[in-house]
């Protein structure tokens, strides 16, 4: 295995004894997916491990607005050098809430928040979400969306990269980190989001809708200084999708930029990271 340094921007897990029954729930909604770890923290540590993976960016979503609380705890007890968790909130939280939510996560050290459309039952321009955004933007943190399609809600439009555009507009301070390219299953519109400084392109779950080619076409239509290394873990292996990323046919310096180096620059401005 290669010596070198890999940041997995898009991963999953769940407290022990909710992780059986969530990847239960979730597999009969994954389509052609299946997991590849057990859903655990300790999972995911292995295959960072079997992978040579050096930290994992972890995406907690609230379904529930009495959720958002127990996924903050829930964050602050895995937020390590390995792992960064994403808080959550959902948008039947008051302001109050997710105001004591952002402070109590800044003070462990977390700065991120994840935020899913479908699941979660808003559009990403909603003018009601605006309020939740303005205290993120003042914040100081960044916000990663499921964009695009999914998988488990067939022709739903609620996190469309025209919606993510509108945002960017509307937003021009805060970081908005978009996952799948831009937007699952609209590859072919997410040029549109290409000239804003603030938007970020994570790359999970593209290779395995599209190819290898096709892939390597949608990298090379986007910015080069804004694409992070993603796998949705445990949806993916880890180790395979790395191995993608190195088969490809694009400069070596893009290959470490996607890897490690554009994820390494991003998250220094929202915690200390090691040198590498």
């Amino acid at each position: 295995m290669k010596s070198r340094s890999v940041i997995d921007f898009h991963t999953h897990v769940f407290p022990d004894d909710i992780a059986p029954r969530a990847l239960k729930a979730l597999s009969e909604h994954s389509g052609p997916y299946r997991p590849y770890t057990d859903g655990t923290l300790k999972g995911l540590l292995n295959s960072m491990d079997s992978a040579g993976i050096t930290l994992s960016v972890v995406a907690n979503i609230a379904t529930k607005p009495t959720q958002s609380k127990a996924i903050l705890g829930f964050s602050r007890t895995i937020v390590s050098e390995r792992i960064y968790p994403l808080v959550s909130f959902h948008p039947e939280n008051s302001p109050d809430e997710v105001y004591e939510i952002l402070k109590e996560a800044s003070s462990s050290g977390i700065r991120g928040v994840k935020l899913h459309p479908m699941y979660q039952g808003f559009a990403i321009d909603d003018r009601a979400m605006f309020p939740f955004y303005e205290m993120i933007e003042k914040e100081g943190f960044f916000i990663v969306f499921h964009t695009g399609y999914d998988i488990a809600f067939p022709g739903n439009l609620q996190a469309s990269v025209d919606r993510v555009r509108a945002l960017a507009e509307a937003f021009k301070n805060l970081s908005i980190v978009t996952t799948h390219a831009g937007g699952w299953r609209q590859w072919d519109r997410v040029e549109i989001l290409t000239g804003y400084d603030n938007i970020f392109f994570e790359l999970s779950m593209t290779v395995t809708e599209v190819g290898k080619e096709a892939f390597r076409d949608i990298i090379l239509r986007l910015p080069g200084e804004r694409l992070f290394f993603g796998t949705d873990s445990p949806w993916t292996d880890q180790a395979e999708m790395i191995e993608v990323i190195d088969s490809l046919s694009i400069p070596d310096a893009l290959k470490e930029a996607i890897l490690y180096r554009n994820a390494e620059a991003f998250l220094k401005t929202y915690r200390s990271m090691p040198e590498s």
